[in-house]
């Protein structure tokens, strides 16, 4: 019996969950390809594939909060990051629905509130997780995430007009993968004072988003997106799918840190 009574092997949980993300990508290229469905139903099943994937991370960033107790400095870290997982999740549930009915989205919409939210609870567990590291800098650092939010509300809306293309909607699909590198740019760089390489993937998942984002915003914004729909090109399933990966790679970051606090490094325990 190993530490704290998990009798799992955590090689073979990190297998399933792989074998498990591979076949929720092919289920999803499949749908996508192959169209099994009618119309708006094959729409509507790849974006509960989407939602699903975004309750996983919430789930699973649940289970790495709980591990902790409340004296415990990283829950509150934690507590935050599923609270944003979350959130994400009911935008995506909303917008799935939405969908369903309307065969359209507006943009802004309900959806785009939840997401909002969500960045900003990422935002408050980068923080803690900064003055965990360096607690005489609290100030400092709480600064820097005002200056670095404005920045990320600013640069869109500067970038679009400076290209005379600003739309209210053209301002939220470019302010996504802004934040996104936003928030997993600052993760990576706290990782890189931990010199932690498993406490890499949840924030380089963020990072993911980030280039998902921009590249789905960036082919809109040029028509290629609209195009690719109507010819049948991989475009679009490549610009899909990654949204999907993004989530899935997001999951298993949460996976492998919850592996790590529980089974230790390379899954050994005493």
């Amino acid at each position: 019996m190993n530490q704290k009574g998990h009798s799992f092997n955590p090689t073979l949980i990190l297998t399933a969950c792989y074998v498990f993300v591979f076949i929720l990508v092919a289920s999803y290229v499949f749908i996508y390809q192959v169209v099994p469905f009618e119309g708006a139903v094959n729409d509507s099943v790849l974006n509960a594939l989407i939602t699903f994937a975004a309750l996983l991370a919430a789930v699973v960033s649940t289970a790495v909060f709980s591990h902790y107790h409340p004296e415990d400095h990283p829950r509150k870290v934690w507590l935050n990051i599923a609270i944003g997982c979350w959130f994400w999740f009911l935008s995506e549930a909303i917008w799935g629905v939405y969908y369903f009915y309307f065969e359209e989205v507006p943009t802004p919409s309900l959806a785009d509130v939840g997401w909002a939210v969500g960045y900003v609870f990422f935002a408050i567990a980068i923080y803690y997780q900064y003055i965990l590291i360096l607690p005489s800098r609290q100030k400092r650092i709480r600064n820097i995430i005002y200056g670095v939010s404005a920045a990320v509300l600013i640069l869109p809306l500067l970038a679009l007009s400076v290209m005379h293309i600003f739309t209210l909607e053209n301002y939220i699909n470019y302010l996504y993968p802004t934040a996104d590198l936003a928030v997993g740019i600052s993760g990576l760089t706290l990782v890189y004072f931990f010199r932690g390489g498993m406490l890499m993937r949840p924030w380089i998942g963020m990072v993911v988003f980030g280039i998902s984002d921009f590249f789905y915003a960036w082919s809109v914004q040029v028509g290629i997106y609209e195009w690719s729909v109507q010819n049948g090109n991989l475009f679009t399933l490549f610009a899909d799918s990654s949204y999907l990966f993004a989530y899935l790679f997001l999951t298993l970051g949460f996976v492998h840190h919850w592996i790590l606090i529980n089974y230790g490094l390379r899954g050994n325990q005493k």
